[in-house]
């Protein structure tokens, strides 16, 4: 008898260590998702763009480590695609990033910011193709001699960032489920 509550109690020993063994990989498991989860349906802190020594505000796009090292940018990057829905959210973000991210301008906002990446996501690496249909209607038509952030903020001024996001979000929409990474030419691209 003494020997079976001894195998008894080894049993129900190991049988707790097994039950709490499960419930702690579970539970880090689901805890791991839901981290997860939340990390990539948070925002960007465009605010506090974070390009090394400067290094984005010459002529190039975001994506491009030759002429842009950001760790952000890297960040965008690794999430695909899942990050352009991210982007779109924050196009009506009005706060001011800490310093302008382009030379000759005054300021920047995290929509800027976000308006910036997506332009150049999708845009091939000779800079003479946008890749993401839908958007003519945010073709700005300004005069060669107004300066980039004039022209911008009197494109804003008009129609407003409201304006910008839905287009944006009305061409995700629609193309969504083609959009593909093109790693040649290092742009989101839309099969037909």
């Amino acid at each position: 008898m003494r020997i079976q509550n001894i195998v008894s109690g080894e049993t129900r020993a190991s049988a707790i260590i097994a039950f709490v063994f499960l419930s702690f990989t579970l539970l880090s498991d689901t805890y791991l998702f839901s981290q997860s989860a939340m990390q990539n349906s948070g925002k960007f802190p465009l605010w506090n763009f974070d390009e090394v020594n400067h290094s984005c505000r010459a002529k190039g796009r975001l994506q491009d480590k030759d002429y842009c090292e950001s760790k952000m940018m890297d960040q965008i990057l690794a999430q695909g695609k899942s990050a352009i829905p991210i982007l779109i959210s924050q196009l009506t973000d009005t706060q001011a990033t800490n310093e302008p991210i382009y030379d000759y301008w005054n300021e920047t906002t995290s929509g800027d910011i976000s308006y910036f990446i997506l332009t150049d996501l999708f845009t091939n690496a000779s800079w003479t193709t946008f890749t993401m249909p839908g958007l003519d209607a945010l073709k700005s038509y300004c005069n060669k001699n107004i300066p980039a952030e004039a022209c911008w903020r009197g494109f804003l001024k008009k129609h407003g960032r409201k304006y910008v996001q839905d287009q944006w979000l009305a061409a995700w929409d629609a193309n969504k489920d083609r959009v593909y990474w093109d790693e040649k030419e290092r742009c989101f691209r839309v099969s037909p």
